[in-house]
């Protein structure tokens, strides 16, 4: 997908294409636009720039490249703009998104496979971008190691930290619960989201320390900007989940909250 995308690059002032590709990330931000729709897309801006400032970049200079990305998103269609921090500058491709997951018929929820990963190889967990290719490779490793398509969750000294793409996130006994804050894992945009919604309808949430062993019956998710709410159907020699009971009313409610930005109106 990001291989046919065309590559533009930031002069300060606006993006212009480049016949140059992308090379090492150093920070990287992506979300969808769905026509031309977007969840808390200044979440992903602020994000990226703090990114950025951390691997050495210009903080300020990576904000207004990430404000000036959405000028260059078709206004229809289904979009996946992705910030790259290189040693070259930023860059800028505005990729397809991917397919929507597959949607279980009795619960109407996106649904998707996981299993716990065989290793960790994350060096930087707490920002998104130099870790993309690694990520990538370890998710095709576990995919052929199971015969099918599944996404690794991956532990934290034996902790379920987050998966390959996603925040992971889980229902215990009506309660919303996530990761520790001392569990090394991205901050995610579409969790902290999610956890606002909660906190408006007065529902609990907490953090655990959780094994995957720990979760068994519960409903466990795996969220992100692109693909949305997925509900773990099957944890291959994992534990057992819960049916997805919520997480398709709870999809439909951050499609609910997806706006046009304000710049970005034609």
């Amino acid at each position: 997908m990001s291989g046919t995308a065309v590559v533009r690059a930031w002069a300060h002032s606006g993006f212009a294409p480049t016949g140059e590709p992308v090379t090492r990330t150093l920070a990287a931000d992506s979300w969808l636009v769905d026509d031309g729709r977007v969840l808390a897309l200044e979440r992903h801006r602020l994000r990226f720039a703090d990114a950025a400032a951390e691997a050495g970049g210009d903080r300020l200079d990576a904000l207004t490249a990430a404000r000036r990305a959405m000028d260059e998103v078709p206004a229809e269609g289904r979009w996946s703009p992705r910030l790259d921090l290189t040693p070259e500058g930023i860059r800028l491709r505005v990729r397809p998104a991917p397919e929507r997951a597959p949607v279980d018929a009795a619960s109407g929820a996106a649904t998707v496979d996981a299993v716990t990963a065989a290793r960790d190889p994350r060096r930087a967990p707490r920002r998104k971008g130099p870790d993309l290719e690694a990520l990538a490779a370890l998710q095709a490793e576990e995919s052929a190691r199971v015969g099918t398509e599944v996404e690794p969750i991956i532990l934290a000294d034996g902790l379920v930290a987050e998966s390959t793409r996603s925040a992971v996130l889980w229902w215990r006994d009506g309660v919303l619960c996530s990761p520790a804050a001392s569990t090394p894992r991205l901050a995610s945009v579409t969790a902290a989201v999610i956890a606002e919604v909660a906190g408006i309808d007065g529902i609990m949430t907490r953090q655990e320390r959780a094994a995957p062993a720990d979760l068994e019956g519960c409903e466990v998710w795996l969220v992100n900007a692109l693909r949305g709410i997925r509900a773990v159907a099957r944890w291959v020699d994992g534990p057992s989940t819960a049916p997805a009971s919520r997480a398709a009313a709870w999809q439909s409610r951050l499609d609910g909250l997806r706006t046009v930005p304000a710049a970005s109106r034609r």
